[in-house]
C-alpha cells in the first residue's frame, strides 16, 4: 500500500543483529557498575578488561583463520551464542568480595569527646580534585549507634582507688566493662553537625554532645584519664555519614579471593564467546550483501543499535523497579533477559544461510605486504586510538555518573540511576548511531575517508570534554548525541573497506587480523583508564583523554593533507593492486565492548 519493500533474505540478518545487541546493551553497559557493586575498584576492573583484550588479540585472528580453513562458520557461531546464554544465567550467582567494616575512632579527654570518621573509599572525587562532604545543615543533631571494642583507659585505671576518682564517660565506660564480658559494647551518641571539622580530604571529626551506654546518659562527656577505642557504626541518622563509613571497595589482593576468580572466569568465558560471535557476524553480513556491502552494511548494523538502545532503556528501568527499597541494585533482569534473548537468537541463526568460504590457496601469499603500506600503517594507528577512546567511555562513563550522583547526594537520581544510564545508551543509539549508520555511506562519499577520520576524533574530544563541565548527570543524555559521529561514522568507515580489499576467500582472516589492532587500543584504554580514574578522578581523566583526542584529530588532518591516507581505489580497474595498494579498515568485534 505504501510501497514499502522488505528484503526477506536480509530479515534474519537484521533480527540477529537486533537480538545480539539487545543482549550486549544492558550486559556490557552495566558490567562496570556490576563489578563495582561486587566490591572491585576501577584499577581491578581496568586490569581485568585489559586481560580480556589480550584474549581478543588471540581469539579474533584465530577464529578467522579457523573458519576460513575448516568451513565451520555457522557451527562455531551457534556454539559461541549458546555459551553466552549459559554464562548470563551463571552471573546471577557470582558472590561479592568480602568487605571490611569501616572503623570509627572514639576519643575522650578532659576537655571533650570526639568521633573521627575516615572515608576509606575515596570515591567522592567526581567533579573536581576536592572531596565534597556535607554532613548536615545548620544545627541538626545526629544520632548514631556504635559497637565499640573492649578497651581500658590507662594502666593506672586498673587501680581501684583511681577508678573511684573517675567521673563522666570514663567512669561509665569502666563500669560497663566490668559488667559485660562481650568483645563489643553498644554506645549511643548524639553529634552536632556545626561542630564538624575536616582534618584532611578523607577524615572528619565530630564533637560528641552526649553519650548513652545501657540506660545511663551523660551530657558533654569528658574523661579525666585519656580514653580511646575503635568502633563500628551500626546505624546513623545522617545518610552522608553512613555513605562515608560504608566500605564498598575491596582493598586487599584480589588474586587471593575465590570470589574474584569466579567473577574473572565468567567474564573471560563471556568475552571469548562474544568475540567469536561478533567476529563471525560481520563477515556473514558482508558475504550476504555481496557487492553492496559498503553501502548497505550500515543499514543492517543499525538494527543492532535499535536492539542496544531499546533494551538498555527497558532493562535499566527494570533494574530500578526490582531494586526498589533495596540497598544494592538488583541486576537479575540483565542476566535473565540476556539468557532469553540469546535463546531466541539461536533460533534466528539457524535460519540464516551462511556461505562457507572455499579453502584458499596461497592465502598468505595474497596477504603479503598488506600491512606494510604507509597509508595502512597510519590507518591502523588511528584505529588503535579510536578504540582506546571508546573503551574509556564504555567502561568508565557509568562509573563516573554514579560518582556524580554520590557527590550531589540526590536520592531521587540514585533511585532511578539505572534508568538514566539506560536512557543515555538509548540516546546513543536512537539519536546518534542509527541516523549515522544509515547515512554513513553518503557521508563517506561526500567528504572522504581521511576527513571522516578527523571528524570522528574531533567529536570524541568534544564529547569527553563536555562530561567534565556538567554537574548534573542528566546532561549526559544530551551529550550522547555525539555518539553518532564519534562511534557510528567511525565504525562504518572501517567496515566499508573490508569486503573490497580482501583477497579471495580471506575476508574472515583479514577481519580477524585487523581486530588485533583494535585489541591493542582496548587493552591500553582499559589499563590506563582504570588507573587514572582510580587515582585522579573522573574530571581529570576525561579531560586528559579529550586533549589526546584533539592531538590525534590534528594528526589525521596532517596525514590527510600530505596524502598519507589513500582515498580511492578500484579493484576491478587494477587487479594487480590487490596485493600492493590496498587500504584496509579495522573491524573489531564491536567498539562497545
Amino acid at each position: 500500500m505504501f510501497g514499502i519493500k522488505v528484503n526477506t533474505k536480509l530479515l534474519p540478518l537484521k533480527m540477529c543483529y537486533f537480538l545480539i545487541f539487545a543482549y550486549l546493551g544492558p550486559m556490557i553497559g552495566f558490567l562496570p557498575t556490576i563489578a563495582r557493586q561486587l566490591g572491585y575498584s576501577m584499577t581491578t576492573y581496568g586490569a581485568t578488561m585489559t586481560f580480556m583484550s589480550v584474549i581478543s588479540m588471540v581469539l579474533v585472528p584465530l577464529s578467522g583463520v579457523i573458519v576460513d580453513r575448516f568451513r565451520i562458520k555457522k557451527r562455531l557461531f551457534l556454539v559461541s551464542m549458546f555459551g553466552i546464554g549459559v554464562v548470563s544465567l551463571l552471573f546471577s550467582f557470582v558472590p561479592k568480595a568480602p568487605l571490611d567494616v569501616a572503623k570509627i575512632e572514639l576519643k575522650c579527654d578532659a576537655q571533650t569527646t570526639t568521633m573521627t570518621v575516615v572515608n576509606e573509599n575515596n570515591n567522592l572525587q567526581t567533579t573536581s580534585n576536592v572531596t565534597y562532604y556535607t554532613a548536615a545543615s545548620g544545627d541538626e543533631l545526629i544520632t548514631c549507634k556504635l559497637n565499640c571494642q573492649y578497651a581500658e583507659l590507662c594502666s593506672a585505671a586498673r587501680e581501684i582507688n583511681y577508678l573511684q576518682n573517675q567521673s563522666g564517660l570514663s567512669d561509665l565506660w569502666m563500669r560497663a566493662m566490668n559488667k559485660s564480658q562481650n568483645k563489643f559494647n553498644q554506645i549511643d551518641l548524639t553529634l552536632k553537625s556545626k561542630n564538624l571539622e575536616q582534618v584532611n580530604a578523607n577524615s572528619y571529626v565530630f564533637q560528641v554532645l552526649s553519650v548513652q551506654i545501657n540506660d545511663t546518659q551523660i551530657l558533654t562527656p569528658t574523661c579525666q584519664c585519656h580514653f580511646k577505642t575503635f568502633c563500628h557504626i551500626a546505624n546513623c541518622s545522617n545518610d552522608k555519614i553512613m555513605e562515608v563509613v560504608t566500605v564498598t571497595t575491596y582493598r586487599g589482593n584480589v588474586l587471593e579471593l575465590y570470589q574474584f576468580w569466579i567473577f574473572f572466569g565468567l567474564i573471560t568465558t563471556l568475552w571469548a564467546c562474544l568475540l567469536i560471535s561478533l567476529s563471525l557476524l560481520n563477515p556473514i553480513c558482508l558475504d550476504t550483501l555481496g557487492d553492496k556491502s559498503a553501502e548497505d552494511f550500515g543499514r543492517q548494523k543499525c538494527w543492532g543499535s535499535i536492539g542496544w538502545g531499546f533494551f538498555s532503556i527497558f532493562i535499566g528501568w527494570l533494574v530500578d523497579i526490582f531494586s526498589f527499597n533495596k540497598k544494592d541494585k538488583d541486576y537479575s533482569p540483565v542476566f535473565y533477559s540476556g539468557a532469553l534473548v540469546t535463546a531466541l537468537n539461536l533460533g534466528v541463526i539457524k535460519t540464516i544461510k551462511v556461505a562457507e568460504t572455499n579453502k584458499p590457496e596461497g592465502q598468505w601469499k595474497n596477504m603479503r605486504g598488506l600491512f606494510t603500506k604507509y597509508y595502512m600503517i597510519s590507518f591502523c594507528i588511528w584505529s588503535i586510538f579510536n578504540t582506546l577512546f571508546h573503551t574509556i567511555v564504555t567502561h568508565f562513563l557509568f562509573w563516573y555518573m554514579e560518582d556524580m550522583v554520590s557527590a550531589n547526594n540526590d536520592h531521587g537520581q540514585r533511585a532511578w540511576l539505572k534508568t538514566l544510564q539506560g536512557l543515555a545508551q538509548g540516546i546513543q543509539c536512537f539519536g546518534g548511531e542509527i541516523p549515522f549508520f544509515f547515512w554513513s555511506g553518503w557521508i563517506i562519499r561526500r567528504i572522504g575517508y581521511g576527513n571522516c577520520m578527523a571528524v570522528v576524533m574531533g567529536s570524541m574530544a568534544i564529547r569527553m570534554y563536555l562530561y567534565t563541565v556538567i554537574w548534573n548527570p542528566t546532561w549526559i543524555i544530551a551529550i550522547e548525541l555525539l555518539n553518532g559521529v564519534s562511534y557510528a561514522l567511525g565504525y562504518s568507515v572501517k567496515m566499508s573497506y573490508a569486503k573490497k580489499v580482501s583477497p579471495p576467500d580471506t575476508l574472515n582472516t583479514i577481519i580477524g587480523f585487523m581486530g588485533f589492532f583494535d585489541c591493542i587500543g582496548d587493552s591500553i584504554g582499559s589499563l590506563l583508564g582504570g588507573y587514572l580514574f582510580d587515582t585522579h578522578g573522573g574530571v581529570w581523566s576525561f579531560r586528559f583523554f579529550s586533549y589526546m583526542a584533539v592531538f590525534v584529530c590534528f594528526l589525521s588532518i596532517v596525514t590527510n593533507y600530505f596524502g598519507l591516507t589513500k582515498e580511492s581505489f578500484n579493484l576491478k580497474e587494477n587487479a594487480e593492486s590487490t596485493n600492493t595498494d590496498l587500504k584496509i579498515t579495522n573491524n573489531n568485534t564491536d567498539k562497545k565492548m
